[in-house]
């Protein structure tokens, strides 16, 4: 990720630190990459060795753990986006869901590195950036 990127994080997480769970191990990275069964952007794989999972700006982004700050049932990408798949959202099937507006809606990460939103209310898949660091910085920080 970007410098600025990353130090916009920091001091975000620096100043709020219960919005923020905490690095995990590679290992643990590599573990949720063979469970989902595609390789993780470069970008989402430093968010989650360096921030495992957080609130960033108004949106919960999922990862290996909860922050303190998010909800009960976001304690990790995988079970979240396993309840979207249960639920049958369109587009879940080939995602791992990283994030969700604040009508519901699962936002997912593709194994492009895309980034994609499951409109239920316009009944439509649609492409919100081409990788994760743009979703953060144009959606979750207005940068």
């Amino acid at each position: 990720m970007r410098r600025d990127t990353l130090d916009t994080l920091e001091r975000m997480f620096q100043e709020s630190p219960v919005m923020c769970a905490g690095g995990v191990d590679r290992t643990e990275v590599d573990t949720l990459q063979n469970q989902i069964g595609f390789e993780l952007p470069p970008d989402y794989r430093e968010f989650l060795e360096k921030f495992g999972g957080a609130v960033v700006g108004p949106y919960s982004v999922y990862g290996l753990r909860a922050s303190e700050a998010m909800g009960d049932d976001e304690s990790s990408a995988m079970k979240v986006t396993e309840r979207f798949r249960a639920d049958g959202w369109p587009g879940t099937d080939r995602w791992l869901v990283v994030s969700m507006d604040h009508s519901g809606n699962p936002v997912g990460l593709d194994r492009d590195g895309k980034i994609w939103i499951s409109d239920h209310d316009a009944g439509a898949l649609q492409v919100l950036t081409s990788t994760f660091e743009d979703y953060l910085r144009k959606w979750c920080l207005n940068l």
